[in-house]
């Protein structure tokens, strides 16, 4: 899949391109079930689906504004969130990002994130390691998890939040500092080049984590749920970072809430 990864990178800027377009300009937000959605992240998902269609015709889609195609996942799929950080871009706040994963029977096999303001390009493929514009990149390691900066997102839906709030309580007393930017595909690419020593959410979608969760393995970094299960799309919870960080978020995670 190597051959993918140019196309691919070319197609994530002309995205990011087509969203900048909208940047700093008064924009709508139109409420949905989980969040909110813009007319910029509409055109942006239309765009991906069809130039994405092109380089890969046997693959399915599975996307944040228009849902899933095919009967059945029994291949291919691109994973897209077209703009992660609907909010934050709507509100002129820059921390969003695309997010594009290519699964396999629901496994990412490929995972990129673009922040086009920055113009970041994470790619990250199985087996092959995780690049930041062409470079290597890998995880924090911090000594001790009271050295680690942390972020996590909050689920859309209000009576989901109390449990992960309590239980980053526990997480706030032992490690440095904890952040919440809401735009948790940024998170973990941030995570997989160190910026971020961990991350932590739940009741999100497989959107905004199958790319970013393939960037942080690939990067020397564990992901799983808060029960240290792996990931899928049906997942409840997500917490990742280096070895020494996801052992201690292990720990302290412990809450099940379904």
């Amino acid at each position: 899949m190597k051959q993918l990864q140019k196309p691919l990178e070319e197609i994530m800027k002309k995205a990011g391109t087509l969203l900048l377009s909208y940047w700093g300009k008064p924009i709508a937000e139109r409420k949905k079930e989980a969040g909110f959605v813009t007319q910029a992240d509409i055109e942006s998902e239309q765009f991906l689906i069809k130039e994405l269609g092109a380089i890969l015709p046997e693959a399915d889609f599975w996307a944040e504004e228009s849902g899933q195609t095919g009967s059945s996942n029994n291949g291919y799929r691109w994973v897209i969130d077209p703009l992660d950080g609907t909010t934050n871009f709507a509100r002129h706040l820059p921390y969003f990002c695309i997010s594009v994963a290519l699964t396999l029977h629901d496994e990412p096999i490929i995972g990129a994130v673009y922040q086009p303001l920055l113009d970041e390009f994470f790619y990250a493929e199985k087996e092959y390691g995780a690049t930041l514009n062409g470079r290597p990149i890998q995880v924090s390691r911090p000594e001790t998890f009271k050295q680690a900066v942390l972020a996590f997102g909050l689920s859309y839906r209000q009576d989901k939040r109390p449990g992960l709030v309590e239980a980053t309580m526990r997480v706030v007393r032992k490690a440095r500092a904890v952040r919440h930017f809401g735009a948790v595909a940024y998170d973990l690419a941030n995570v997989a080049c160190g910026r971020f020593d961990g991350v932590m959410f739940s009741h999100l979608a497989w959107w905004d984590i199958a790319a970013g969760m393939l960037l942080v393995t690939e990067a020397g970094g564990k992901a799983a749920n808060f029960e240290g299960q792996p990931l899928g799309p049906d997942f409840k919870s997500c917490m990742a970072g280096g070895p020494l960080v996801y052992d201690h978020l292990k720990e302290l995670l412990s809450f099940r809430d379904e």
